[in-house]
């Protein structure tokens, strides 16, 4: 039989999970992530718990963030299944960690306890990287990219530790029903230096600017227009929009992931009609296609002189594709002078490939995208966190998802939805930074000091509980 308070410590469990999940339904509530926390970690800090009572809270707490996402999401029984065990694991350790230092809260043990957060929030995109920086708990932060441009120097972990050394410090004042000064103070400095560090991230002028594009679709348009390989649809649904793109002065145009399948037999055909495209109207085109013969997921990379610059292959595969995986290898060609890169669709959600052009200067990364209906918005969120860390713009054009031309500051300078919108092409202008940013050079260290400073509180507590001392 439960007791009154181990049914309370579950429906708070509920509560954080259903708070902390639902801005990743809905972009614009982020801001409810800052006390999604403090109904558990009220609860497990103020009463004792056993830890069964507890893994129970963080398993109620785990399976409200991941079901409500996984029904609206519709993603495939068995990815669900793992979802949930993984996010089981990680708020059962978040509950656990919470119960086990803030029962007797100390400066120290928040601050202990923010670096934990976001250890296990790197561990749940690390270790299961199913859907890489898209499983991170605060990727709807991406909705306010002027309030999270320190990312540009501490990665996504530098918001995770934000939200629960907050969370935590405001639950040992709750229950204490006091001011803590000296904890009070310590948020209080540490939240100056986000604050600073921001602002840092938010200076340095462009120093340049270009027009670029994007073209895409849905799947009706296929059954409007025709196939695109065919003569009809090539014009209809792509060069059309090349040209229309050039006439309005756009340097670069990119299409769809796997927009055209590609065999041997008319390869030759297909690129000599997209070159003859681009030296024809003085644009530069990153055309998204299936590779059969050699079971590739590509761009082909086009100058505005018609001549073929590169290729280059999608790294990172979901779970539902079979393809033959690139090296990761950055691709980086020149656009009237600006350095662009390219990735296709998951690989914007892994900062190993999205560092390398961040580190190399670049101004423009071009990213073809093939999304479905219900993860679209989930997949925009992820990408947009990308243009901050690195500090270059972003142009998706999508099949069956979002379309979107994205400053190098992560604000959404124009959008089309293909899912409801059909074929359809977004133009603008886009500032070109060319400075590194701490993150794309350093990565993860904000990680690594995470680690670094638990192992040595859990090192000196040992020490110190040995000698019949408080830590």
């Amino acid at each position: 039989m439960f007791t009154p308070k181990e049914v309370f410590c579950r429906v708070c469990g509920i509560f954080s999970g259903l708070l902390l999940g639902l801005p990743n339904l809905l972009g614009f509530l982020a801001p409810v992530q800052c006390f999604a926390l403090l109904p558990i970690l009220i609860c497990v800090t103020k009463w004792k718990f056993r830890p069964g009572v507890l893994m129970t809270a963080g398993t109620y707490m785990a399976l409200a963030y991941t079901v409500p996402q996984a029904v609206v999401l519709l993603l495939p029984v068995p990815i669900v299944v793992v979802l949930i065990l993984d996010f089981t694991i990680i708020m059962m350790l978040l509950v656990l960690f919470a119960s086990g230092l803030l029962s007797r809260p100390t400066v120290t043990r928040c601050f202990v306890f923010a670096a934990l957060l976001v250890l296990l929030d790197w561990a749940n995109y690390t270790a299961v990287p199913m859907w890489g920086t898209a499983q991170s708990i605060v990727r709807p932060w991406s909705a306010y990219p002027q309030l999270i441009a320190f990312t540009s120097v501490t990665g996504m972990g530098g918001i995770v530790f934000v939200l629960a050394l907050t969370q935590s410090a405001a639950a040992w004042m709750i229950n204490a029903r006091r001011i803590e000064k000296p904890v009070l103070r310590a948020v209080g400095v540490t939240i100056a230096v986000f604050a600073a560090v921001n602002l840092f991230s938010l200076t340095g002028k462009p120093v340049d600017t270009i027009k670029v594009a994007a073209v895409g679709w849905n799947k009706m348009t296929l059954e409007e227009f025709g196939d695109p390989q065919r003569p009809n649809g090539f014009e209809n649904i792509f060069a059309r929009h090349v040209r229309q793109a050039a006439a309005q002065g756009a340097k670069l145009l990119i299409s769809p992931e796997m927009g055209f399948y590609i065999d041997d037999y008319d390869r030759r055909e297909w690129i000599e009609n997209v070159t003859s495209l681009a030296s024809a109207n003085n644009i530069h085109l990153a055309v998204g296609y299936v590779d059969a013969p050699r079971n590739k997921n590509r761009m082909l990379i086009v100058d505005n002189s018609g001549r073929v610059l590169d290729e280059y292959t999608k790294t990172y595969l979901t779970p539902f594709e079979s393809f033959n995986k690139g090296s990761g290898q950055p691709t980086i060609f020149d656009v009237c002078g600006v350095r662009t890169g390219g990735m296709i669709c998951h690989d914007d959600n892994y900062t190993s490939i999205s560092r390398r052009y961040g580190r190399a200067k670049t101004g423009l990364v071009a990213v073809p995208t093939l999304d479905w209906k219900p993860v679209r918005l989930a997949h925009l969120q992820s990408c947009i966190h990308r243009s901050i860390e690195s500090r270059y713009a972003l142009v998706r054009a999508s099949f069956e998802g979002i379309s979107a031309i994205i400053s190098p500051r992560g604000r959404i300078i124009t959008s089309c939805d293909t899912v409801t919108g059909g074929l359809s092409m977004i133009v603008a202008d886009v500032e070109v930074y060319d400075q590194r940013t701490i993150f794309s050079i350093f990565g993860n260290w904000f990680v690594f000091a995470a680690a670094i400073f638990t192992a040595g509180y859990a090192i000196s507590s040992k020490r110190l509980t040995k000698t019949g001392n408080e830590v």
